[in-house]
């Protein structure tokens, strides 16, 4: 091995090499010793500037190359491979490789390597899509005879998991049953195995009820243990969400409620309050264990589980505040997971209520990315509207969320959730548009100790944030806003909370959808002429009604810019439809006297028209003409 030296060290080293020569036949006489750092004086290592000596191929082939070099009972220095000038010869290198891989298996495996090697072969034809059903049947019993009394220990390698899922999945139920009975003992290990795991979900997947419920049972004793660990926590959580009856729900939720209930269970216990109904005294040991099993879960950050949701909903809402404050510093962060369910929306939404402003602020910000997911979804727009009502903060309410609202407001009126969210900003809580359960459950946060402003004060400064903007989406996209009577309904809110030049623009857009001869509403493969689809005529005349208060106020209303766009052609046609003769009666009835007189003016070159019509409203028109 050559080594670098500068001359001062070399004119050191000088009586040194004059000793070594001295003492060479002795040296090669005596067992050559690796070099180590131990072994060199300080001298030395002030000399030497190299690399120890290291197994063959340890830095260029890798640790297999390491292990080859052991087997053969040499360590060989990458120095001497190339003064020797031999080189490996790799079909035999790799041959030995192998060999030596296929030893370490079948000391692994013991007796059932040998089985093994037959159902690789027989899962490779198992496997393949062109395998017939008589074929496949035939071959899975040819498997399940292989492995019968080892599934315990192939389901945990890599190589013969994958072949019992295989089997799992293709088998009938029978066999699969025999499967299940037979791991039944080892489902809690399956459950954390990177492999075993597999078999677990083909199962579940693939069996039948009893085969699931056996799965299920097997887990009873170990939920909080399964629930806390990150690779069996998502299997669980969806057998729960998709294949658990009440009774295995409940068995589940008891075992989060404290040691008592992890192998003895209650049928009467449906929730964590049932607990200590009767017994008071054993709230604050109860609570306890729920805090220590809830913080073991949430520690991995597994808060995604519908059935750690439920447990935490129940909690937080028996728990002492200090408690409450505590996880709320945990969760703060996890609203977009919360989101997924309703137990989780409910303690996202307990997180707003009772947060300080700071956790407010970065639940805000955990948000950002996801508020129009949140807003569509079925469980999250609750969280939205806990925020429109809780938040103080309206100048970061305006940076943060709202922006991200009104980026794709067709997005919101497209989904039933959307919708409730954009009537929620302008009508918050009007009976006419929310159920009284749901205005209930959002009255829970009023009383939280945080909010100080005012209801009313937030909900204005709110509802200036968005006016314009659902205003102006009005005027530009007004076939999207009237194409069905429920997004019409929402638009009513929308001009009934509106006011000014946006307003009046909204109003003019609207009519002049209505008198275009070419705006037609499809539903239901019914074509209908905007003026008489049934849900439009609906909105209408409550927006008409709605004119009498813009009368009063003296401005502009909706009739006034309508029947300044009449003229006997739209008349005459609108004649034609029993609800636009009613529309206009409406007009007569709501507007300022002004505008009833131009279109009293209007209506009498059509008078022998509506004497024609046969349909209710015409001959009541004709009454008011007169």
């Amino acid at each position: 091995m050559k080594k670098r030296v500068d001359d001062k060290s070399i004119e050191k080293q000088e009586p040194a090499a004059k000793k070594a020569k001295k003492n060479v036949a002795s040296d090669e006489a005596a067992p050559k010793k690796l070099v180590t750092k131990k072994s060199l004086k300080s001298d030395d290592k002030k000399v030497i500037k190299g690399k120890f000596e290291k197994p063959l191929g340890a830095k260029k082939f890798g640790k297999a190359s390491s292990a080859l070099a052991k087997n053969n009972g040499k360590f060989t220095n990458k120095n001497n491979q190339e003064n020797s000038g031999e080189k490996p010869d790799w079909k035999v290198f790799k041959k030995e490789k192998k060999e030596l891989r296929e030893k370490r298996k079948s000391k692994k495996l013991n007796e059932v390597y040998d089985v093994s090697v037959k159902a690789k072969q027989i899962g490779e034809t198992l496997r393949q899509a062109n395998c017939s059903p008589a074929e496949r049947e035939k071959l899975c019993s040819q498997l399940f005879t292989l492995f019968n009394g080892n599934f315990n220990k192939l389901v945990f390698t890599h190589d013969m998991s994958r072949i019992v899922q295989w089997l799992l999945k293709y088998c009938n139920d029978k066999i699969r049953q025999s499967i299940v009975d037979e791991v039944k003992s080892s489902i809690v290990l399956m459950l954390q195995s990177k492999y075993a795991k597999n078999c677990i979900k083909k199962a579940l997947r693939y069996g039948n009820d009893e085969v699931r419920q056996k799965i299920l049972t097997a887990c009873i004793g170990n939920v909080v243990k399964l629930m806390s660990h990150t690779i069996a926590s998502p299997i669980i959580d969806k057998a729960y969400t998709s294949w658990a009856n009440e009774k295995i729900k409940n068995y589940f939720k008891q075992e989060f409620y404290g040691d008592m209930y992890t192998q003895s269970k209650d049928d009467k216990i449906t929730t964590l309050k049932d607990v200590f109904a009767e017994a008071t005294d054993m709230k604050s040991a109860t609570l306890s264990a729920v805090k220590i099993n809830l913080l073991r879960v949430l520690n991995k950050n597994l808060v995604g589980s519908a059935v750690i949701q439920t447990v935490l909903a129940e909690y937080l809402a028996l728990c002492s505040e200090e408690d409450r404050n505590e996880l709320i510093v945990m969760l703060r962060d996890s609203i977009v997971e919360l989101s997924k369910t309703k137990d989780g929306a409910k303690v996202a939404m307990f997180c707003i209520w009772h947060g300080t402003p700071k956790d407010r602020k970065l639940s805000l910000k955990a948000i950002k990315d996801n508020v129009q997911d949140l807003a569509t979804s079925e469980h999250g727009h609750l969280i939205l509207m806990a925020m429109f009502d809780s938040i103080d903060d309206t100048v970061l309410m305006k940076k943060i969320l709202i922006p991200e609202l009104l980026s794709d407001i067709n997005g919101l009126i497209s989904t039933e959730y959307g919708r409730k969210i954009i009537l929620y900003l302008v009508a918050r809580r009007d009976p006419r548009h929310f159920h009284p359960e749901f205005i209930a459950l959002l009255q829970e946060g009023d009383g939280n100790a945080v909010s100080k402003k005012p209801a009313e004060i937030r909900e204005k400064e709110l509802l200036q944030a968005v006016i314009d903007c659902f205003l102006e989406s009005i005027t530009t996209v007004t076939s999207v806003w009237l194409e069905s009577g429920t997004i019409a309904m929402v638009t009513l809110s929308i001009l009934k909370a509106g006011q000014g030049e946006k307003l009046t623009d909204a109003f003019t857009a609207i009519t002049e959808y209505l008198i275009d001869i070419n705006s037609i509403i499809k539903e239901d493969e019914i074509k209908y002429s905007a003026v008489e689809h049934p849900g439009l005529h609906m909105m209408l005349k409550k927006l008409i009604c709605a004119d009498k208060k813009l009368v009063e106020k003296n401005e502009c209303t909706f009739g006034e810019i309508l029947i300044a766009k009449l003229d006997d052609s739209i008349i005459k046609r609108w004649i034609e439809f029993n609800r636009a003769c009613f529309l206009l009666i409406l007009l007569l009835e709501n507007e300022s006297e002004s505008v009833k007189n131009n279109l009293i003016s209007i209506l009498k070159g059509s008078v022998k028209l509506l004497k024609c019509k046969k349909h209710p409203a015409a001959s009541i028109l004709l009454k008011k003409i007169k």
